[in-house]
């Protein structure tokens, strides 16, 4: 067996090698013959042959078909049995099968970045001429304004209030962070976020019911609650990590990136963050992260390859080859990992 990478139908080898010895003789324990395949970071020495023999290899397709060219995917995330993806060079909302068949979507005003699926059934999207988006399974668009600037709402989660929460930065209002009703009715908060462009990224809904979210110049985690009372946290956080990205892991934690640093970060609800950079690549400039498995995932667009930390901080690295990784998702089949390649105009599907 090999570790396949397929895309436009050619398969490569990566950095895999052929099982054609027996387990006993490539665990070391006689005989002769290639090693397992063991994705970088992965334990070698001491792994016993009940630990190896039944141990599946990964595998990653690309698909492109289907797909505009320039289509630039950008966020994506599952819902109704599929992956909805933005399509931020065109204008349009994707989605694609379990197996692979793209469906597209237009109707759109401006260029769509980041999607969510809301309280109610609907898929909401942060567009580039300062507004959010509401689109229904079968493809009808809404859209709401949320102030007279270009530029304003980046990334965009649904609530543990039934709300729709988007962090937003924009020339005149600096730093919010917005709440959008499914009516379309819109607030934005600003009391409680330090002075000047903190540059408020990504966020999500906390195991706590709250909205957490990053700052990538302010090198913060915010919190905010669902009436609007938002905390900062710095301790612990090292000086220019360029935070980005944030999710709720499978331990209750939320766990982030931080893409200056190549380091991923856990901050506890009450605050405490952890950092962790041993087993990344240096130079991969961290980007999304999302949690499935019983593990904390993350893209790694700096090197081809996305990574995977367990809950004690242990990271295994996997060759996405061809692919400029970028937002990353969990969905079927399986709960795999659904990846936007932007640079290649695809989406990949990993199955670890």
């Amino acid at each position: 067996m090999i570790l396949a990478f397929i895309r436009r139908g050619v398969v490569w080898q990566a950095a895999a090698l052929t099982l054609a010895c027996a387990v006993a003789a490539c665990s070391g324990t006689g005989g002769s013959g290639p090693a397992p395949y063991l994705p970088r970071g992965a334990a070698g020495a001491g792994i016993s042959q009940r630990e190896l023999a039944p141990a599946p290899l990964p595998s990653a397709v690309e698909f492109i078909n289907g797909i505009d060219i320039g289509a630039s995917p950008h966020g994506i995330i599952s819902g109704s049995g599929y992956m909805w993806f933005a399509e931020s060079g065109v204008s349009k909302i994707g989605r694609i099968s379990p197996n692979g068949v793209v469906k597209e979507f237009a109707g759109l005003t401006s260029a769509p970045n980041n999607i969510a699926l809301g309280s109610d059934g609907r898929f909401w999207f942060t567009e580039s001429l300062d507004s959010i988006g509401r689109m229904t399974t079968t493809g009808k668009v809404k859209e709401f304004s949320v102030g007279n600037e270009a530029y304003g709402p980046w990334d965009i989660t649904a609530g543990g209030d039934g709300n729709l929460w988007f962090t937003y930065r924009s020339p005149s209002t600096i730093n919010a962070i917005g709440r959008i009703t499914t009516t379309g009715s819109v607030t934005l908060f600003t009391a409680g976020l330090s002075p000047g462009d903190v540059a408020v990224h990504d966020m999500t809904k906390g195991p706590d019911g709250n909205v957490w979210f990053t700052e990538e110049f302010g090198n913060r985690i915010g919190r905010i609650t669902p009436s609007g009372v938002i905390t900062e946290f710095s301790n612990g956080i090292s000086m220019n990590a360029g935070l980005v990205d944030i999710t709720t892991g499978p331990d209750g934690n939320l766990w982030f990136t931080e893409n200056s640093l190549n380091q991923i970060g856990r901050i506890t609800t009450s605050g405490v963050v952890t950092e962790f950079a041993a087993g990344i690549t240096p130079n991969s400039s961290l980007g999304s992260i999302t949690s499935a498995n019983q593990f904390v995932w993350f893209t790694e667009f700096g090197t081809s390859h996305i990574g995977r930390i367990s809950m004690a901080g242990h990271v295994v690295e996997y060759p996405v080859p061809a692919a400029v990784p970028d937002d990353i998702a969990a969905g079927a089949p399986n709960n795999a990992l659904w990846i936007t390649d932007v640079n290649g105009n695809g989406i990949v599907r990993f199955e670890p």
